[in-house]
Parts: C-alpha cells; sequence; structure tokens
C-alpha cells in the first residue's frame, strides 16, 4: 500500500501584509521611545541652557550700555575742549581714559589743577548717571598714576620717590570721584611709578627723551565692567 505524504504547515507564518504591518508598528514603539528619552527634561541640562542665554543677554546688554557710555564720555571732553588731549579706548573689558598728567597737575604736583576737578566731577556723573540707572551696576573703577623714570630728588619734602607721587596722585583723583557720587567700595588707587611706559623714556645713548617723558606721565582711569 501506498504511504501518502501528509504536508505540513507551519502555523508560525503569517500572511505577508501582517508581517510588514507588525514590522513597522515595532519600529515606531522604538522610533517614539527613543525620541521621549531624548526629549526627557534633564533639570540640571535645562539650568545650563538657562543661565547660558540669561549670560548670553546679559552679555548684549552690557556691551550696549558701555557703548553708550563711551559716547557718553566723548562728549564730555569735548564740552570740555579737551577732545584732542584725552584718549578714550574701549575694550572688552571696559573703558579706559587716559589723561596726560601735564593737563591734570603741575610738575611735581599731587594738587589737581583747579580746572580740571569740574572734569572728574563730570566723569563720575556720567558714570554714575548712566550705570547706576541700569540693570548691570556691578563695575568697578581703577585709577592708575604713571611717572616718567626720573628720581624724586631726595631732599623733596613732599614725596619719597615716583611710587609715592604715583600714588599720591591717583588717591587725589579717586577722592573726587567719590566725592561725586561714585561708591567707595568701586574704586580703587593704583600707584605704576614709571613702572609701565607708553613710550621710552631715554634713548640708546641713555640720554632723556622729554616728548616721550610727557606721555608717559599719565594718570589712566579703568572702567571695568567686572
Amino acid at each position: 500500500m501506498k504511504k501518502i505524504k501528509l504536508k505540513k504547515v507551519n502555523k508560525d507564518v503569517v500572511d505577508g501584509w501582517m508581517g510588514t504591518y507588525g514590522d513597522m508598528i515595532t519600529l515606531l514603539m522604538a522610533f517614539f521611545v527613543l525620541l521621549f528619552a531624548v526629549s526627557y527634561p534633564d533639570p540640571g541640562k535645562y539650568e545650563e541652557i538657562r543661565e547660558s542665554m540669561q549670560e548670553a543677554f546679559s552679555n548684549k546688554e552690557i556691551q550696549n550700555e558701555f557703548s553708550e557710555l563711551n559716547k557718553d564720555l566723548i562728549e564730555v571732553f569735548k564740552n570740555k575742549g579737551l577732545e584732542d588731549v584725552v584718549e578714550i579706548i574701549p575694550g572688552p573689558k571696559g573703558i579706559l581714559v587716559q589723561i596726560p598728567g601735564s593737563t591734570l597737575f603741575s610738575p611735581a604736583s599731587a594738587d589737581i589743577n583747579s580746572d580740571m576737578t569740574p572734569v572728574i566731577e563730570a566723569i563720575s556723573t556720567t558714570i554714575t548717571d548712566l550705570l547706576n540707572e541700569s540693570t548691570y551696576q556691578n563695575y568697578m573703577i581703577e585709577v592708575e598714576g604713571h611717572t616718567d623714570d626720573i628720581p624724586i630728588v631726595d631732599d623733596s619734602e613732599k614725596f619719597s620717590s615716583n611710587w609715592d607721587l604715583s600714588a599720591i596722585r591717583a588717591t587725589g583723583i579717586v577722592e573726587v570721584l567719590q566725592k561725586s557720587g561714585i561708591e567707595m567700595h568701586k574704586l580703587k588707587p593704583i600707584a605704576r611709578a614709571e613702572s609701565i611706559p607708553l613710550f621710552p623714556n631715554r634713548n640708546d645713548a641713555g640720554f632723556p627723551i622729554p616728548e616721550n617723558m610727557a606721555k608717559n606721565r599719565r594718570v589712566e582711569i579703568y572702567i571695568n565692567k567686572f
């Protein structure tokens, strides 16, 4: 008797369209799980993003305020007829106001010339009117006194050295700024003596260069953003 082979049916196989549909559903589920995992709010990362955005907006605001301050200071010296004498140098850290020593003081003196006291007062008022009323108030003002390299004579009754002279000159400017409205903790006088000349005080033969010495005798007012 001839044996009849029975055809085995694989019950694990499904119709073609069902397999494709199942694969699509699985992939979609995996995609949404991945999307959820990536978008899940991490408190630490969120705080970093928030702080970065705040810093970016704050820096932009500070930049605008100091740009306006630079214009106002230029106007102050223009009104006083000093636009060709005083140099204003804006930079990434703030504004530098450079005033020749001969404009501020008599030779070997730390007394501010009477016609320059109103100018220093105007600088103070310009700063406080703009920055104290703004959202950015954490500025710092450093006043540096600079001299040439001619030593103070030993019998001088006023100053013991160029360090002494530059310190007293810087302190005198700071006192006027404070009396005109700038808070004490925002002010710092600094003595530089002849340590940071803009130009060589002497030539290669060691002889003085008077015009360079005159430029090196100066006061620098740094209005720092931080």
